[in-house]
């Protein structure tokens, strides 16, 4: 093989090297643009000019189209307070969700499916209840009411869901602190101090 078919291979080689990483360029700051649009849209939505609510979101998993999924993490959570999901409690969930849009073949249909086999970590859920508070906190006084009220009855009927032994006692202590605690964290009025999040550990 000549050397100036060696010295033009090498420039190609170059030039194919050079191509790619242009791509990979652009296609990264065409993801930092998508992010960061999709980072506006939950700033408007959560009512706040501050970052660090949405980032986390967009960290946890959670962009502007997926917020449905917020109103399903308490349901979650209860859901594992006694460290298992029963088929009934799954059914259950995936039924309150397909009532709230998330339907099958979505992808949030899918993670919601990936939660009900094995746990969000603490950081998600924190962070998920966070937004809770702060979509609350966008509604009118009556409409944050009934929304509240909406959230605990459908996290009760999920941890009511197995019924318990003989039907007796179909709420287990660990559901039931659980539910207190969600409760608690849903009654915040948007200027409680403590209304940016639980830092408790789940049941």
């Amino acid at each position: 093989m000549s050397k100036e078919w060696l010295k033009d291979r090498e420039r190609a080689i170059e030039n194919e090297y050079f191509r790619r990483q242009d791509q990979v360029l652009i296609a990264q700051l065409r993801e930092q643009g998508r992010l960061e649009r999709d980072r506006q849209t939950l700033r408007d939505r959560l009512g706040t000019d501050d970052d660090r609510l949405p980032t986390k979101l967009q960290e946890a998993g959670f962009s502007a189209d997926g917020l449905a999924l917020l109103h399903l993490v308490p349901l979650v959570d209860v859901a594992w307070a006694d460290k298992g999901i029963t088929p009934r409690e799954r059914e259950l969930v995936l039924a309150l969700a397909a009532s709230r849009g998330v339907s099958p073949e979505t992808p949030e249909h899918r993670r919601l499916v990936g939660w009900l086999e094995r746990r969000p970590d603490q950081q998600t859920i924190d962070t998920a209840y966070a937004a809770i508070q702060a979509l609350l906190a966008q509604q009118e006084t009556s409409a944050r009411a009934t929304t509240r009220l909406e959230l605990v009855a459908s996290t009760t009927r999920v941890a009511e869901a197995t019924g318990g032994i003989l039907g007796m006692a179909p709420v287990s202590r660990e559901e039931r602190e659980c539910l207190d605690r969600i409760a608690e964290l849903l009654s915040r009025e948007p200027d409680d101090p403590g209304a940016g999040g639980s830092d408790q550990n789940s049941s």
